[in-house]
């Protein structure tokens, strides 16, 4: 049972590093804003992104109560552990397949903005969009691979306990 309650508690801790990640973009959006004024696209950028992570997932690791959704599926492995640990086997074979789509939407975003950076004469506005847009595609690879990689974990103790 300790697989399982370490999975929830790593998907919860991917939650705030999204947040925290969201709040050093805050932060990096204030700075840029701050001392170098000829980058204000990007900062206001970072600062607009960085809002929107850090107020979802910030919000979500604290605001949400994660203690029921872990009593309800302690519960749940406690009353079926065979029948409990096949339907989770199901789902992580499904978020598997989404890390994977996920992964492969965000290179290839990054690859198109990158290529519009290098190839096209584009104006300083698009620049700084464009730019923060791929710090951000790029962190959120670097954490979907860190969630991709706690739940093979855990599938594969699934495998073992099955």
């Amino acid at each position: 049972m300790e697989f399982v309650s370490h999975y929830l508690q790593s998907e919860r801790l991917l939650g705030l590093s999204t947040g925290l990640f969201g709040l050093f973009s805050i932060s990096l959006g204030i700075f840029f804003l701050i001392s170098k004024p000829q980058f204000k696209v990007f900062a206001i950028t970072m600062l607009i992104l960085g809002a929107i992570e850090a107020g979802v997932f910030i919000t979500g690791y604290f605001l949400v109560n994660n203690t029921n959704k872990v009593h309800s599926k302690i519960e749940t492995y406690q009353e079926s552990p065979k029948g409990y640990l096949e339907k989770d086997k199901i789902m992580i074979e499904r978020n598997l397949k989404l890390f994977f789509i996920l992964k492969c939407t965000y290179a290839t975003l990054f690859l198109v903005l990158a290529i519009v950076l290098s190839k096209t004469d584009i104006k300083s506005i698009t620049f700084g969009i464009l730019t923060a847009l791929m710090i951000h595609l790029a962190m959120a690879t670097i954490i979907d691979t860190f969630g991709e990689r706690y739940t093979k974990i855990y599938k594969k103790e699934i495998i073992k306990a099955l």
